[in-house]
């Protein structure tokens, strides 16, 4: 009703005009003016930051923390808007759900929806987290067990029914049977619709730190629990919708960061660090940050190429969970190799991973 009312008021100001012999001169600036304006917005909405739904193991190592830590300072700096995250895997202790509450109270954003794993013994990988334990007892944070906090598969679909058609990105850094849960997902009170249709319509990239190119094994693809869910996903993800981009074992492997956390102060990172292969020493391949910036950034920021991308093909998994790159036209899946120097590449991802936070902690 109301672009209809400003075309109605537009056309009787112009015959108004043209009646007192301005009509043409003004109607040609007002016909500018609107262009202009509708340019205007969409300039504005090709520049909108994305919304983004973090999946994450934070089981045995450091760099989903550290991977944690990077988006919650691109979101302080106005480059993403986090829409919640959801674990994947199982800890046997329990508690790897509060290591992401610790980080998001760290950061100000304690009120982020958190959903877990809730699938059957042997359909997900069982771990026992290197930090969850400390983390719960050392740190703020919502005082909630895994076994206390919604599935994982219900998180995902309420947080999709409620954001606008094609605008979300799934940034996936450990194993993949929260999508295929996802995927295989029937219609509920939060949608109607099933997973796969769920997805087609409200997701318009998935990045994913798994597997090695042009081929090999890696272990969020092929840990037991996992291989049925990897295969199903590769399979079947939408990716003529959402493109589906792999960052793989041999690009984060080279980038070294953690180090730094020596000389921050005391954080819910800090401690994953130090808990986990000794990483707050020796530091930390850079496997899960790598997955988190593309999705955030894409190729290239600033001027700067961070990776080329390698398409035209798609990431075919055996029945072991070995991945090898093939030739499928068709498909819209492709991987990253690696542009930008390596160190150059671990100095980036360190500054953000370590910056203070701009939120008061509640």
């Amino acid at each position: 009703m109301k672009a209809v009312f400003r075309r109605v008021t537009r056309r009787r100001l112009l015959k108004l005009l043209a009646a007192v012999g301005f009509g043409a001169p003004l109607a040609t600036h007002l016909i500018a003016d609107e262009a202009g304006a509708n340019l205007k917005c969409t300039n504005k909405a090709t520049q909108e930051m994305p919304a983004l739904i973090l999946d994450t193991d934070m089981l045995t190592d450091c760099d989903d923390a550290g991977a944690l830590a990077m988006l919650h300072a691109l979101a302080d700096n106005d480059e993403v808007r986090i829409l919640g995250v959801v674990v994947n895997g199982k800890d046997v202790h329990g508690k790897h759900g509060a290591v992401v509450s610790a980080i998001n109270h760290f950061y100000g954003r304690g009120d982020l929806p958190i959903g877990v794993c809730k699938r059957s013994e042997g359909a997900s990988p069982r771990k026992a987290s290197s930090f969850s334990q400390a983390i719960f007892a050392e740190f703020p944070h919502d005082g909630r067990a895994d076994e206390q906090r919604p599935d994982a598969t219900k998180v995902y679909r309420k947080l999709l029914s409620r954001s606008p058609d094609r605008t979300v990105t799934i940034a996936s850094i450990g194993f993949l049977t929260n999508l295929d849960g996802l995927l295989r997902s029937a219609g509920d009170e939060f949608d109607p619709r099933d997973g796969l249709t769920l997805v087609r319509a409200k997701v318009k990239l998935l990045s994913v730190m798994g597997g090695r190119y042009p081929s090999g094994a890696e272990h969020n693809l092929n840990y037991s629990g996992a291989i049925d869910a990897t295969r199903f996903v590769c399979e079947y993800w939408p990716d003529e919708i959402a493109p589906m981009v792999f960052s793989g074992f041999e690009l984060g492997g080279a980038i070294i960061t953690g180090k730094a956390y020596r000389h921050a102060p005391s954080s819910p990172m800090r401690r994953c660090y130090e808990l986990a292969y000794d990483s707050l020493r020796n530091g930390r391949p850079s496997w899960d940050q790598t997955t988190v910036l593309h999705a955030v950034r894409g190729l290239q920021h600033g001027g700067e190429v961070y990776w080329t991308e390698i398409s035209g093909g798609s990431n075919q998994v055996d029945a072991a969970g070995g991945n090898r790159w093939v030739a499928s036209p068709m498909r819209r899946q492709s991987y990253l190799r690696r542009a930008l120097d390596d160190s150059a590449m671990a100095a980036l991802i360190e500054d953000l991973m370590t910056r203070p936070p701009k939120l008061r902690r509640r």
